[in-house]
C-alpha cells in the first residue's frame, strides 16, 4: 500500500484502527498532507472532508457521540487548530471521545515569523485529557517507543469503557518539508503496550451508607441530568419510583412512567409552603448538566441533608453546593448493589408530588389549546408530531428550554450540546449525528444559532435523514425571557440580534430543500412535507417576536389559577 513516507504517521495509521478508530474528519491543508495521504490511502478508514475546522470539530463530535466511539480530527498548522476549541470544550465536559491530530511546523520555526505557525503543543491544556507531541522521524528505538506510548495513552484516555468515560485528546505532529512524498508501507507486527483502563468499582461500604440513609429518609429525590439511553437504568428507576421522586429532563433520555419530566412546570409556581414540602432528606444525582436554573436555585437554597452524585469520572461538580460524596462508578453498578439493601414501599412524598404533576399536565392542556401562534405553540405541536423513532437534537437558548415544558414520547432519543451550552456548532453536531445513523434526525434551532453555524452545510457529506426546523423570531428571543436586558435600554440594539439574513438563500445556496411557514396551518402542512421528504430539508417557521415572551409568561401564570 502506497502511503506517506513520514514514519510517525505510518505508526499512527497502523495503530489507531486496531483500537477501533476508523472515522477521520479532515480539513484540507498542506502541512497536514502526510496525515491526509496516510488516512485516505488506508482501506480501514472512512474519511470526510470538511473545510471549516469549527464545523468539522462539531461534526466529529456528533459522530463520536452517536457511535460511542472515537473520531479523529485532522487539520493543518496555525490558527486552523484553534477553531477546534469550541468542540473540544464540549467534548471535555460531556466526555465524548475526540482524537485531535494537528500538523505543525518544526520546532525550530516556532515564534520565528514563519507563516501559519503558532504555539500548538498543549494548546488545549485546560480542556484536554491528554496532550503530547510526536517525533516526526523517530530515529532510535527509544524515540519509536516514546511515540508509540503517546499513541497508546492518548487512545486509552479517549476511548470510553464500561468503567471509565472517554474524552478529547490531542497529538501534535511537526512535519519538515517535503510533505507529499510517499513509499510502500512496511507494516510491522502490532504489539499492545499492556496499558488498560483501570477498573472503577464503588466501595461497598459507601453503598451500605447510602442504603442506611435511604431507609431512614422519607423525602428522597433522584435527579437525572444529561445522559445517553440506558434501559438497565430505566428498570432500576422504575423499581425505585415508589420510594423516590424521579426528576429528569428530555436530555436525560429516561423512560420511566412515573418520572416527573417537566421540572420547571412543577416547581415554577411554588410558594414558600410548596418549597417547604418539596425539601428532601436525600438527593441522589446522576448524569451531566441540568437545564433548569430553577431546580438549581431551589436545591442550593433548601439544601438536602445528604447528596450523593454517581458517575464514572474523576471530576464531579458540586452543582447544588451540598455534595456529601461523589461515588465514582456506573449508575447500573450502584443501583444493582443498593436495591437489595433498601426497603421499597409507597411514600406519601412521592404520591403528593405525582398528584401535583398530574394537575399541572391538565392545566397545561387547557393553555396549549387556547395559545396563539408562537414559539410555544410551535413547540407544543412538535411535541405531539415528531415521530417517536427519531433522534431529536435541541439547540441551546430557547429551543432546549421550551422543550422541557412538555412530556415527550419516551421512545425519542434526545441530543443537545449541554457541556458548555453554547450556540456554536449546533447544526454541525446534528449533521454528524445524522451521518452516522439510519434514524431520522430532527434539529430544532433558533435563527441566530442557525446562522452562526452556516458552514455546517459546506461539505459533500450532507445526509438525507437530517431535517432542520428553524424557529425564526428575528434574533435572540432568549433575552426577552430574562429580566436583565430589559432594564438596560439596549435590548434591541445589543442583546437581541436582529438580522436580515435569509434562511431560504442559505438552503438554496447549499442545494437543500426549503419550506417556510408564518402561521399554524402553514406550519402543520409544511412540517408534514418536511417529515416525508427523502432529502435533507430546512423548515423556517417565522414566529411573532413581540408576543413570544408574553405567551410564555402567561403559561407559567396559568398554574396559579
Amino acid at each position: 500500500m502506497e502511503t506517506t513516507n513520514k514514519k510517525s504517521v505510518q505508526l499512527l495509521i497502523d495503530t489507531v484502527w486496531r483500537k477501533g478508530l476508523t472515522r477521520i474528519v479532515i480539513s484540507p491543508g498542506s502541512r497536514n498532507a502526510p496525515l491526509i495521504l496516510g488516512f485516505s490511502s488506508h482501506p480501514k478508514y472512512t474519511c470526510y472532508s470538511v473545510p471549516d475546522e469549527r464545523a468539522a470539530g462539531f461534526i466529529a463530535l456528533g459522530m463520536a457521540h452517536q457511535t460511542n466511539s472515537p473520531v479523529a480530527l485532522v487539520c493543518s498548522s496555525g490558527s486552523a487548530l484553534l477553531n477546534y476549541y469550541p468542540s473540544i470544550a464540549e467534548a471535555f465536559y460531556r466526555k465524548i471521545p475526540l482524537v485531535i491530530l494537528s500538523a505543525d511546523r518544526p520546532e525550530r520555526l516556532i515564534d520565528q515569523g514563519d507563516g501559519q505557525t503558532i504555539r500548538q503543543n498543549n494548546v488545549f491544556a485546560n480542556h484536554i485529557l491528554f496532550s503530547s507531541q510526536l517525533a516526526e522521524f523517530p530515529s532510535s528505538d527509544i524515540e519509536i517507543e516514546l511515540n508509540r506510548k503517546s499513541l497508546y495513552i492518548a487512545l486509552l484516555k479517549a476511548i470510553p469503557s464500561p468503567t471509565e468515560k472517554g474524552g478529547p485528546v490531542h497529538l501534535n505532529i511537526p512535519f519538515e518539508e517535503p510533505l507529499y512524498e510517499t513509499e510502500q508501507l512496511q507494516s510491522e507486527p502490532f504489539t499492545d503496550s499492556g496499558l488498560v483502563k483501570p477498573t472503577s468499582n464503588i466501595d461497598k461500604s459507601d453503598i451500605k451508607k447510602v442504603a442506611q440513609l435511604w431507609n431512614s429518609s422519607r423525602n428522597i429525590i433522584i435527579l437525572v441530568g444529561q445522559k445517553d439511553v440506558n434501559p438497565v437504568l430505566d428498570k432500576h428507576l422504575i423499581q425505585l419510583s415508589k420510594n423516590a421522586v424521579i426528576l429528569c429532563e428530555t436530555t436525560s433520555n429516561i423512560s420511566v412512567p412515573n418520572s416527573i419530566n417537566c421540572i420547571d412546570r412543577l416547581i415554577t409556581p411554588f410558594n414558600e409552603e410548596d418549597r417547604s414540602k418539596f425539601k428532601c432528606d436525600l438527593l441522589i444525582t446522576l448524569g451531566d448538566n441540568i437545564v433548569s436554573k430553577r431546580i438549581k436555585a431551589i436545591l442550593r437554597k433548601d439544601k438536602p441533608q445528604n447528596h450523593f452524585h454517581i458517575e464514572v469520572t474523576d471530576m464531579a461538580p458540586d452543582t447544588y453546593q451540598c455534595l456529601t460524596q461523589h461515588l465514582a462508578g456506573t449508575e447500573n453498578e450502584f443501583f444493582e448493589n443498593l436495591i437489595p439493601r433498601i426497603h421499597i414501599q409507597d411514600q406519601e412524598y412521592v404520591s403528593y408530588w405525582s398528584t401535583i404533576n398530574t394537575h399541572r399536565k391538565e392545566q397545561q392542556i387547557e393553555f396549549v389549546n387556547s395559545a396563539t401562534f408562537s414559539d410555544f405553540k410551535v413547540m407544543s405541536y412538535l411535541n405531539r408530531h415528531i415521530p417517536s423513532a427519531s433522534i431529536l437534537h435541541l439547540a441551546n437558548s430557547t429551543s432546549v428550554r421550551y422543550a422541557q415544558l412538555f412530556d415527550w414520547s419516551q421512545e425519542l432519543t434526545f441530543h443537545a450540546n449541554r457541556g458548555t451550552s453554547g450556540i456554536d456548532g449546533i447544526v454541525s453536531t446534528a449533521m454528524g449525528t445524522a451521518i452516522t445513523t439510519d434514524k431520522i434526525v430532527y434539529l430544532i434551532v433558533g435563527d441566530i444559532s442557525f446562522f452562526y453555524d452556516t458552514n455546517a452545510w459546506w461539505h459533500r457529506h450532507v445526509p438525507s435523514n437530517l431535517k432542520v426546523i428553524v424557529i425564526n423570531n428575528n434574533g435572540g428571543g432568549i433575552f426577552r425571557l430574562i429580566d436583565g436586558p430589559h432594564s438596560t435600554g439596549q435590548l434591541e440594539n445589543h442583546f437581541e440580534t436582529h438580522q436580515k439574513n435569509s434562511v431560504k438563500h442559505i438552503a438554496l445556496g447549499f442545494g437543500v430543500d426549503y419550506f417556510c411557514a408564518t402561521n399554524l396551518i402553514q406550519f402543520q402542512t409544511k412540517f408534514e412535507e418536511l417529515s416525508t421528504l427523502k432529502n435533507p430539508g430546512i423548515l423556517e417557521v417565522i414566529t411573532p417576536q413581540a408576543e413570544n415572551a408574553g405567551i410564555l409568561k402567561d403559561y407559567f401564570k396559568s398554574f396559579n389559577n
